[in-house]
């Protein structure tokens, strides 16, 4: 079979033109040691990848037979489709050189394009599995994106009809064997880009987000489970899509315990619903979902930036935060629980605390009783005289325990205290850590004080 670009159908001369023919791939060179190492001797190509060795498959040939193996390297320069022995495909030759185009399409389905012409067993290269079964993307009509802007009602479309034939197109895809894509598409006027991996046993051919690889998906209008397979299931109807969603909520989960009941996080699933105003108008609906079993963000030089213009929220079982120097917050509030923006539980001051029970400790010590001729004495601790001991002496021990400083009788704390020393120059800790604080201090936590 041959194909001729530049036939004339009104049989006038014309002054050249192309001829295709159909070959059936043998082998296929993915990379230039790949053909060194075959042995392979080939002077009118550029050695490199994605060559093929295939031999002519007319219909008036058998494929068993002993042939002419001949070479043939990509014909456009930057594109190159997934080739396998077996492949049926197009070649031309130009100026001694032959080009291919393919494989040819002959099953439909992107991990199987073996020659649908010939007996080619013998050709079929087993380490290429042809399962699972991958079904090329389908784009399902979908009325609510469809007719967005009320141009056909959706209680009233009638398939049959000019309008609602007319309106359909298919999208640009690429698409490798076993279940990775890149869509390039749309719905009605509004653009989208799907990007997909193993996702083998998606349903309908379409993208999906629920037990199938990774997805990438950018979209301007709808919301995920309206442009997405998404099962209108439980517990997804109730709950959305969240991973964090899911595990908290459902009760059969195992991770958590089922009298524990967090706020639930306040994700706008509606987000991108087709809402038109009496103009006309679309509201705001681009956004962008990646979802996979894992996901790294990884910077090797400079900052990783998060912005919003609005919240960002963070949902998991877990959340750790590792830092190889500080961690600092900068907020005008932070509130530790959702309760806490009651506000009717503050945080407290470490070194207002360490003064303020400094203070009632030196009054506590500094009592004394008036005992004969009214002559103060120092409190005892225990009404058992073999076992009194002096109040000051008790507190002592209690300012010394928690290293709070040391008491002078009658004066409320200098500033630093006699006997504390939080390890400052010039007001500020040395190094990344005060040494010699209250016990009951972090060494490695710190906050503002109340700005006014």
């Amino acid at each position: 079979m041959a194909l001729r670009f530049g036939d004339n159908p009104s049989n006038e001369t014309i002054s050249s033109g192309i001829r295709f023919d159909t070959g059936h791939v043998i082998r296929v060179y993915t990379d230039p040691n790949d053909i060194d190492f075959a042995g392979l001797n080939i002077s009118n190509i550029k050695k490199g990848s994605q060559l093929v060795q295939f031999v002519t498959a007319n219909n008036n040939s058998n494929l068993t037979e002993t042939k002419s193996k001949l070479i043939a390297q990509p014909l456009l320069r930057g594109i190159s489709d997934s080739m396998a022995p077996g492949d049926l495909i197009l070649f031309t030759e130009l100026g001694g050189v032959n080009f291919y185009m393919g494989p040819i399409n002959t099953s439909n389905k992107p991990h199987y394009s073996l020659n649908h012409l010939k007996n080619h067993s013998n050709y079929i290269n087993h380490n290429i599995p042809n399962k699972p079964t991958v079904h090329k993307l389908s784009k399902r009509r979908k009325p609510k994106l469809d007719f967005p802007y009320g141009q056909i009602p959706v209680g009233e479309i009638n398939p049959n009809s000019i309008e609602y034939i007319n309106s359909q197109f298919s999208d640009l895809t690429l698409e490798g064997r076993y279940g990775n894509s890149i869509r390039l598409g749309a719905r009605n006027v509004n653009p989208n880009i799907i990007i997909s991996n193993n996702q083998s046993k998606r349903n309908y051919g379409q993208e999906s987000l629920f037990n199938v690889g990774s997805s990438i998906a950018m979209l301007s209008l709808g919301r995920p489970n309206d442009v997405l397979n998404i099962p209108d299931v439980e517990p997804y109807n109730n709950y959305g899509w969240l991973s964090y969603d899911i595990m908290l909520y459902n009760d059969a989960s195992p991770f958590i315990h089922l009298d524990y009941r967090p706020y639930k996080i306040d994700f706008d699933y509606y987000y991108g619903e087709i809402e038109v105003d009496a103009q006309g108008n679309q509201g705001v609906g681009d956004q962008i979902i990646i979802r996979s079993n894992k996901i790294i963000f990884d910077t090797t030089r400079d900052n990783m930036t998060l912005s919003s213009a609005r919240t960002i929220q963070i949902g998991a079982r877990n959340f750790t935060v590792n830092t190889f120097a500080d961690t600092i917050f900068e907020s005008r509030n932070i509130y530790i629980g959702k309760k806490a923006r009651d506000r009717s539980q503050p945080m407290v001051l470490g070194e207002e605390l360490r003064r303020l029970l400094t203070r009632i400790l030196r009054l506590i010590a500094d009592a004394q009783a008036l005992g004969d001729y009214n002559v103060p004495q120092p409190l005892t601790v225990f009404p058992n005289v073999l076992q009194a001991g002096s109040l000051k002496t008790e507190v002592d021990n209690i300012m010394k325990e928690f290293n709070l400083g040391s008491l002078v009788p009658g004066q409320n704390p200098p500033s630093p205290d006699p006997g504390y020393d939080p390890y400052l120059r010039e007001d500020k800790p040395v190094g990344d850590r005060a040494y010699g604080n209250a016990t009951f201090m972090s060494q490695h936590h710190f906050i503002e004080t109340n700005r006014e």
